[in-house]
C-alpha cells in the first residue's frame, strides 16, 4: 500500500496509519495470520513542507487543489508519470521494493481535485487494453464487491474514478470519463505486471474526516477479499497468475463505446473558471443521479503478435537500469551467436510530441518484415514468453508502442541513424536455427 505520491493529496497517509493500527492493536489483527502488508505512507517525502498553508485548509475541511509543488518533484517531475522511464529516485526505490517482495495485491492512496459528485471516494484498475485475469478479477468482482460493502456497512456511496466532460447542469449527460490508459501511469504499470492493483481517489469537496475514513473503510472493507484473491500464501494456497505469455499485444489504446450507467451528480454554479471536468465551482448542496455516457474503456488501437525472442542488445545495453534492471525484466545473455528467421522493424515517420518532463516523446510509425538475421555472442536478450513480465517486456521493447522505450527517446540514436531498428528485432517463433543460445 502506498499513498501521498503527490505531496497535497495527505489523506491516504493519514488513512494508512490508521489500518497499521487496526492491523497491530485492533479488530483486523487476525488477517496478520494470513497476509503480509507492507506500507510506505508517504511515497513524495520530499517537498511537503512546501505545501503547509494547504495542509491546514484541508485540516479546516475547504478543499484543496495540489499546486505544482505537491504534485511534482524538484525536477519538474509527476511521480504518477514516471513509471515507464524511471528516472526519478523514488520510482526507481518503490521497483525495487515490489521486484523483492513480488505482492500480488498493490493499493494506491490518492485524492481527487475533479468534478463535484455524490461519492465520498472513487476508485479504478488498471485500464490499458492488454487485460490479464488478475486486472479482469479486481474490475468484475473485487471492486464491485468492496463497493457494496462500503453501501451496506457504512453507507458510503463509491463509484468507479473519473470526471464529468462538462459540469454545467444541462450538459451533466454528455458523460463521464476515466484517465488514460498508458503505464506512465502506476495503476496500468503495475496492471501490466499482472497484479491485482487499485486506485483509489478520495473526494476533495468533502470535508477532512470524510475523506480519511472513507479511504480507510475502503483499505478495511477490500482487505479480506484481497486475501482471498491472493489466495493466502501462508497456508500454500494458490495464487492467481502473476503474468501472461502474451501472443498478441495491444501497442496503441483508444476508447470504446460508453455504456449507460447512473451517475450522482452535484448540482454548481459558474465560478469563473468554465464548466470543464476539473473547473472549480460554486457548490449548492443539490444532488441529482443522472443517467449518461460513461465509463468509457479503451480497446485495441493497434496490436501486433509477438515472437518467443526480443533482441535489444542496444536498448538493453544502453538504458539497462531504467528500461529493464529496474522494471524486474528478466535478460538473457547469448553465449553463442543465433541464426535464423527473424522480423525487423522499419520506421516510415516518425513525430515528435510537445516538451513534457524534459522529453520530446517520439511516436513512430512503421512496419515488420521478416528476413534471415544473425546475431553475434553476447547479446542482451528479454524473452516475452519465458517470463511472468513478458507482456511489459514486449510493451516496452515495441517501437510503435505509445508509451515504451523509443517513446521516452531512449531509442533516439537509433532511429537518426538508420530506418531500421535492429535493436527490436523480434526472433521468429517458429522457423530458423539457433545455435547454442545459453543464458
Amino acid at each position: 500500500m502506498q499513498a501521498n505520491i503527490h505531496a497535497g493529496e495527505v489523506e491516504g497517509k493519514e488513512a494508512a496509519q490508521m489500518l497499521l493500527r487496526d492491523l497491530t492493536r485492533g479488530p483486523l489483527r487476525p488477517l496478520l495470520d494470513s497476509v503480509v502488508l507492507i506500507v510506505v505512507p508517504i511515497y513524495k517525502h520530499r517537498r511537503q513542507r512546501s505545501i503547509g498553508p494547504q495542509v491546514k485548509r484541508i485540516a479546516r475541511g475547504r478543499t484543496v487543489l495540489p499546486s505544482s509543488a505537491a504534485t511534482r518533484t524538484g525536477r519538474g517531475l509527476n511521480l504518477n508519470r514516471d513509471y515507464v522511464k524511471m528516472e526519478a529516485p523514488e520510482t526507481r526505490g518503490a521497483a525495487a521494493l515490489l521486484e523483492a517482495w513480488d505482492p500480488d495485491v498493490f493499493l494506491d492512496l490518492h485524492t481527487t481535485n475533479g468534478s463535484y459528485h455524490g461519492y465520498a471516494l472513487t476508485y479504478a484498475t488498471g485500464l490499458n487494453p492488454n487485460a490479464t485475469p488478475a486486472r479482469d478479477f479486481a474490475r468484475d468482482r473485487l471492486l464491485p464487491a468492496v463497493r457494496e460493502r462500503m453501501r451496506r456497512r457504512h453507507g458510503h456511496g463509491t463509484f468507479w474514478y473519473g470526471n464529468f466532460r462538462n459540469q454545467d447542469p444541462d450538459s451533466l449527460a454528455q458523460g463521464w470519463e476515466t484517465y488514460d490508459a498508458r503505464p506512465r501511469f502506476g495503476t496500468n504499470w503495475m496492471g501490466l505486471r499482472g497484479k491485482i492493483w487499485s486506485l483509489s481517489e478520495g473526494y476533495s469537496n468533502a470535508d477532512f474526516r470524510t475523506r480519511v475514513t472513507a479511504d480507510l473503510r475502503f483499505r478495511a472493507r477490500g482487505a479480506e477479499p484481497s486475501r482471498r484473491a491472493a489466495g493466502g500464501r501462508a497456508r500454500g494456497g494458490s495464487r492467481p497468475p502473476s503474468g501472461i505469455r502474451p501472443t498478441r499485444l495491444t501497442v496503441r489504446s483508444v476508447l470504446a463505446q460508453a455504456s449507460q450507467q447512473d451517475v450522482v451528480a452535484e448540482i454548481t454554479r459558474p465560478a469563473g473558471e468554465g464548466n470543464g471536468g476539473y473547473a472549480r465551482r460554486i457548490r449548492t448542496g443539490v444532488y441529482r443521479t443522472i443517467r449518461m455516457a460513461g465509463l468509457r474503456p479503451f480497446r485495441a488501437g493497434a496490436a501486433r503478435g509477438v515472437a518467443r525472442g526480443l533482441p535489444a542488445a542496444v536498448a538493453v545495453r544502453r538504458s539497462r537500469r531504467a528500461a529493464f534492471g529496474g522494471q524486474g525484466i528478466g535478460v538473457e545473455r547469448l553465449r553463442q551467436p543465433w541464426s535464423g528467421t527473424a522480423e525487423r522493424f522499419t520506421v516510415d515517420t516518425l513525430v515528435l510530441q510537445e516538451l513534457f518532463e524534459g522529453h520530446r516523446p517520439v511516436e513512430v510509425e512503421g512496419h515488420w518484415g521478416r528476413g534471415r538475421r544473425d546475431h553475434g555472442g553476447g547479446r542482451l536478450v528479454p524473452r516475452a514468453h519465458d517470463q511472468p513480465l513478458g507482456v511489459l517486456a514486449a510493451y516496452l521493447l515495441e517501437p510503435a508502442s505509445e508509451d515504451g522505450l523509443a517513446t521516452w527517446n531512449l531509442l533516439d540514436r537509433e532511429l537518426q541513424r538508420t530506418p531500421r531498428i535492429p535493436s527490436c528485432a523480434s526472433v521468429a517463433a517458429r522457423g530458423g536455427r539457433r545455435r547454442a543460445a545459453q543464458p
